[in-house]
């Protein structure tokens, strides 16, 4: 199972939880929808949580990825790997991912101080 918690700064606004297949999700809101949801409206399928993902990592052109990968010890630009590294900071927002099983804060893992 690949768990995790979608947090807007100390704030969990999203319960994610995928199948170890990568078949099934189940995404629940914990805020209503809003600038800080990134699952707003209905459509809460497995393909969202891949975009959401997929949006936390370098762009797939871009001509110095395999030395990122490579720094971050991955041979892809594996999404679901990537934010396990990462997780999933940005340097434009303040959302961010907390895995099952940690005890994370976003003073942790922001990138500005």
């Amino acid at each position: 199972m690949y768990h995790f918690m979608v947090m807007y700064e100390n704030i969990a606004v999203a319960d994610v939880a995928v199948s170890d297949d990568h078949k099934e999700v189940q995404i629940k809101k914990l805020v209503e929808d809003s600038i800080i949801q990134p699952f707003g409206g209905t459509n809460l399928s497995l393909g969202r949580v891949y975009d959401f993902l997929k949006s936390r990592c370098y762009e797939d052109g871009r001509t110095d990825l395999d030395e990122i990968l490579a720094q971050a010890h991955l041979d892809s630009n594996d999404p679901w790997k990537w934010n396990k590294i990462t997780h999933g900071v940005m340097w434009e927002d303040k959302i961010w991912i907390r895995f099952e099983g940690e005890d994370l804060c976003w003073e942790d893992v922001r990138w500005r101080r």
